[in-house]
Parts: structure tokens; C-alpha cells; sequence
């Protein structure tokens, strides 16, 4: 009996060990994989303001648009990745969790690297159509980033899952840095703003040969029972988000906030060049510090905070960080006070991601991860896909600085949203 008993425990000790070596190193090939989408994204954030807004740079296309149009064209090349984002987020949510992750993970980066082609052809050839059609590749290739959470949830205690969402967060932050800085100073050293976007397709045939050779299957209870989807599925999660009491409140302030975000990201690179003439290897240089701040956010930050405080205390000082910063920002006279007010709005957006993301996850099942992390990945990218149209017209009507101020009073929106019920007792 004794024998019996010991071999039981040491069964059990072998078990727990081994489904942490597992766990983590299903992380580690996810976070590689992250990053290496991360990369991708980035490259973009230097070239759309020299293609599509600077008519000194040689790769401008525009010719003959007035400065309201190519304002108002950026917004729509930004807007329509986001748009399809919001359109195959959920889709692919769903469908990870019936047919598994790895699949459909691998599929999203084969599109990506497929859209990074595109987008390189397009510049060289001057084809502004092509580079519609990139982004809508592009688009919905990002799904990715909501399978990415489900299978972090599959693999994560809920205790764990806000620290473990940083990694999310931390593989974007080194996209923003890695991304945009190579962009940029490739342009500068090849005189050609294509040049990033063939080493961002091999990056993606990197990327499909270690999710294939490395990324174990983390969905355990696949569904084999047939499913109808179609492509206003989006549609009917905003409707499944409205409708869900319990999580509705933490859906609106995802959807506020990174709609007051998407207001920074879709346009700062281009407030940056018609404010302060900078070039491409300085946009690069900039999103690098901002992308350092989000690493240290999410690797250092996050992870001592959440020792300590909830999602929800957190969240009540990262968000109005977050509005602050965005406030104050269109009003600063220059780039040295710019780099100064920066790690207010990188620290606040790294903890807040992470956090709405992980309330998120602890209101639903397990079995729901999937389908809930794609309603909130439809409600980001709704957000994404929205805000760059809104932000190229009030820029092209008010002048470069209102979106960031709109953003701003999102961002306080989205805190009212969560915490604001108190004051009304």
C-alpha cells in the first residue's frame, strides 16, 4: 500500500512537471510567433505617411490628391485592416475552437506573409487598388491575435491569464519597436520603400515553419459537429456582446478604449512628419522607445502589479494614464517634450490591454474562450477599422492634432464605462 501510495505521488509530481515544461513551452513558440507577426504589423507604421501624405518622398503616389484626400485615402488604407480584422477575428475564433489552434494560426500567418507581398508590389508599381488589397489580406490575418489569447487560455490558470495576456502585449510592444525601426532605416539604406516588406514575407515563411515544426495543438475537446459561418459573424457578436449582462460593461470599455488608442496608432506617424518634418528612420526611432516602454510594461511591470492588485485596480489608474497622455499630446511644441509625455501613454496602454483582455477571459467558460476573445477582438477591430476614416477627415477639417484629442476623451469614456457606476449610488 505504501509502494502504491508513493507511485501515485510521484505519478502526480510527474505529471504537474510535465504539463509545465509543456506550458511553457507552448508560450515560448507563441510569444516567437507574436513577435514575428508583431514585426510584420509594425513595418507598415513609417511607410504609410511617405507614401500616402508626403509628396517630397519619392515613393509618394498621390500626385494630384489635395492635402484633405490623401488625409482622408491614409485613414481608409489603415481603416480597412481593421475592418476585415473585425470581420474574420470572430470567424476564426469560432473555428479554433471546432477545428483547433494550431490550423487556424498557421493559416493567418501564411496571410500575412501573402500581404506583405502584395503591399511591396504595390508601392513599386504605384497601384494604390493593390495596396487596398494588401490590407484586406492583412486584415484578416490579424485574427490571428485573438487566437493567440484563446490558445494563452487553454494553457493558463485564471489567476495567471493577466500576466500571461502581457505576453500579448509585449510581443506588440516588440513589434513597435523592431518593426518600424527596421522599416525605416531600410528605406533610408536600400532608397526604396518596398525593401521592408520582401524581409517581412520571409519573415513569414519563418513564421509558418515553427508553428508547423514546434506549436503543439492546445484545444483538448476539439468539436467535430458541423458549423455554419459566414462573414457578418462579426455582426452577430456585437449583437451577443450587447446582449451578455455580465461582460457587457467590460466589452464597451474594450471597444471605447481602443477606439481612442486607434485614433494614436493610425495617425501618429503621420502627425510626426506634417509637425516636425521627421523621416522614416526617425518614425521608426520614435515607435522604437514607444515599443520599449510597452516591453517593459508587459515583461517587468505587469507582472509585479498583478501580484499585488486586480485587473480592475489596475485598470482604474492605467486607463486615465492612458486619456492623459493622449490629451495633452497634439499640444506639445516639441519632439524632446513628445519622448517626455511618451511613457505615460505606452505604460498606460501596456496595462490596460493586457487587463480588459483578461476580464474578458475570467466571464466565460472555458469552452467559450475562443468565441469570447473573438467578440472582443471583433469589438477592437470595429474599433481599428472605424477610427482611421474618422481620423483622416477631422484631420483634413480641423487640422492634424484633433484625432488625438478625440481619442482622448474615448479613453476617459471608457473608464466612466467601468468604474463610473459607483459614483451613481
Amino acid at each position: 500500500m505504501v509502494y502504491s501510495e508513493r507511485w501515485t505521488a510521484h505519478a502526480v509530481l510527474f505529471l504537474v512537471c510535465f504539463k509545465g515544461i509543456m506550458q511553457k513551452r507552448i508560450l515560448i513558440v507563441l510569444f516567437a510567433t507574436l513577435v514575428l507577426d508583431a514585426v510584420s504589423f509594425g513595418i507598415v507604421i513609417p511607410i504609410i505617411p511617405i507614401v500616402l501624405t508626403d509628396p517630397m518622398s519619392p515613393s509618394f503616389i498621390l500626385q494630384g490628391f489635395s492635402v484633405q484626400s490623401q488625409f482622408l485615402i491614409a485613414g481608409f488604407v489603415t481603416a480597412v485592416f481593421g475592418i476585415m480584422q473585425f470581420l474574420g477575428a470572430p470567424v476564426l475564433g469560432e473555428l479554433s475552437d471546432v477545428y483547433g489552434r494550431k490550423k487556424l494560426l498557421t493559416l493567418g500567418i501564411a496571410a500575412l506573409a501573402l500581404s506583405q507581398v502584395l503591399f511591396g508590389f504595390a508601392i513599386e508599381i504605384g497601384a494604390l487598388w493593390l495596396l487596398f488589397v494588401s490590407r484586406i489580406v492583412g486584415g484578416l490575418a490579424a485574427a490571428n491575435f485573438a487566437i493567440a489569447q484563446a490558445t494563452i487560455a487553454d494553457v493558463t490558470e485564471p489567476k495567471d491569464r493577466a500576466k500571461n495576456f502581457g505576453l500579448v502585449g509585449a510581443a506588440l510592444g516588440i513589434g513597435f519597436i523592431i518593426g518600424p525601426l527596421l522599416s525605416g532605416w531600410m528605406v533610408h539604406f536600400f532608397a526604396s520603400a518596398s525593401a521592408p516588406f520582401w524581409f517581412a514575407a520571409m519573415l513569414g515563411l519563418m513564421n509558418v515553419i515553427s508553428v508547423s515544426l514546434f506549436m503543439p495543438e492546445t484545444r483538448k475537446h476539439i468539436r467535430e459537429a458541423a458549423h455554419t459561418f459566414h462573414i457578418l459573424k462579426g455582426m452577430q457578436n456585437i449583437k451577443a456582446a450587447l446582449n451578455d449582462v455580465d461582460v457587457r460593461p467590460v466589452y464597451a470599455t474594450s471597444f471605447l478604449y481602443i477606439s481612442g488608442f486607434s485614433f494614436f496608432v493610425a495617425f501618429s506617424g503621420i502627425y510626426l512628419v506634417q509637425r516636425f518634418g521627421l523621416s522614416p528612420g526617425e518614425i521608426g526611432t520614435f515607435f522604437g522607445v514607444v515599443g520599449g516602454w510597452i516591453i517593459f510594461t508587459q515583461g517587468v511591470l505587469l507582472r509585479i502589479l498583478t501580484r499585488y492588485f486586480s485587473e480592475r485596480q489596475i485598470l482604474r489608474v492605467s486607463i486615465l494614464m492612458m486619456g492623459a497622455g493622449l490629451s495633452i499630446y497634439s499640444f506639445l511644441p516639441s519632439m524632446a517634450l513628445v519622448y517626455t509625455i511618451m511613457p505615460m501613454i505606452a505604460i498606460g496602454n501596456g496595462l490596460s490591454i493586457a487587463n480588459i483582455s483578461a476580464l474578458v477571459s475570467k466571464g466565460v467558460s472555458g469552452e467559450k474562450q475562443g468565441a469570447a476573445l473573438g467578440i472582443n477582438g471583433s469589438l477592437m477591430a470595429l474599433g481599428n477599422g472605424v477610427i482611421p476614416i474618422v481620423a483622416g477627415t477631422v484631420s483634413g477639417v480641423f487640422g492634424i492634432g484633433m484625432p488625438f484629442i478625440l481619442g482622448s476623451i474615448l479613453v476617459f469614456t471608457a473608464w466612466v464605462v467601468l468604474f463610473g457606476r459607483m459614483f451613481l449610488h
